[in-house]
C-alpha cells in the first residue's frame, strides 16, 4: 500500500507518539518523517515506507487511502438474537469513507438475505452507497444475485468486506477474522462462483453438470 502523509500524521495521534519516537521506533531518520508530513517529499522509498508500515501495523490499521484505525484483535464471536444487525454494523464501521466499497454474501437457504431479517440492513447498505453481491439458493432477478442450485448442500452464511471476513457457525453466531490474506482467498473464490454460476435471470436447463463444467472452466 501507499502511505500517505495524512494516514502518518493520524497514526501517531492515534498512538500519541510523536515524531522523535516515530524515528526511534522504525528506524526512520525524523528528518525523512518530518519532511513526508509536511508534504516536501511526496514518496517515500520503498524500504522507509515499509519499516513505517511494519512498525505502527502492529497496533494501526491502514484503510484504503484516508482510513486509520487502532488495530482490533484479529478474531471476534458476535453471538446473540443481534448478530446479525452486529454483523451490519461491523460492516459499516469498517467500510465507512471508502469509496466503491464492496461486500460479498454467500449464503443458504437460513439465513436467507432476503428475508425481513436481512432486507432493512441491506437497503442501508444501499443508502450508505456500498455495493454488495449475493450467491445464494434462493431464486431472485436482481442483478446482484447469482444462484446456486437448488440440490447443492446448504451453505452456511459468508462475508467479505475489506480485510474481514465473517463466517455464521452456530445459531445466532459469527466469527469476525481480520485477515488481509484470508479476505482476499475469500474474494478469489466468490469471483470463481460468480463467474460459474448462472445470472439470476438466466438460468440455464443444462443444470448441474454445465455448473460444474464452467467452474472448472473458470
Amino acid at each position: 500500500m501507499a502511505l500517505t502523509p495524512d494516514q502518518l500524521r493520524a497514526a501517531r495521534a492515534l498512538l500519541n507518539i510523536s515524531q522523535d519516537d516515530l524515528a526511534q521506533g522504525s528506524g526512520v531518520a525524523v528528518t525523512s518523517i518530518r519532511q513526508f508530513e509536511l508534504g516536501v517529499t511526496t514518496n517515500l522509498q520503498q524500504k522507509t515506507e515499509s519499516a513505517l508500515l511494519s512498525f505502527l501495523g502492529e497496533k494501526i490499521e491502514f484503510i484504503g487511502l484516508r482510513g486509520v484505525a487502532l488495530r482490533e484483535d484479529d478474531h471476534l464471536i458476535l453471538e446473540g438474537d443481534n448478530a446479525i444487525a452486529l454483523l451490519f454494523e461491523d460492516i459499516h464501521t469498517h467500510l465507512r469513507g471508502q469509496d466503491g466499497a464492496e461486500v460479498l454474501f454467500i449464503c443458504g437457504e437460513t439465513p436467507c438475505l432476503f428475508s425481513p431479517r436481512f432486507s432493512g440492513h441491506c437497503a442501508a447498505l444501499r443508502d450508505a452507497d456500498f455495493f454488495y453481491r449475493f450467491i445464494c439458493q434462493k431464486k431472485n432477478e436482481a442483478p446482484f444475485v447469482r444462484i446456486i442450485p437448488a440440490n447443492f448442500s446448504p451453505l452456511p452464511l459468508q462475508a467479505v468486506y475489506g480485510s474481514t471476513v465473517a463466517q455464521m457457525i452456530g445459531d445466532n453466531r459469527i466469527l469476525l477474522v481480520r485477515s488481509p490474506m484470508l479476505a482476499d482467498g475469500l474474494k478469489q473464490t466468490f469471483e470463481l462462483l460468480w463467474s460459474a454460476l448462472l445470472a439470476a435471470d438466466a438460468e440455464s436447463e443444462d443444470g448441474e453438470d454445465a455448473l460444474q463444467s464452467r467452474a472448472l472452466r473458470a
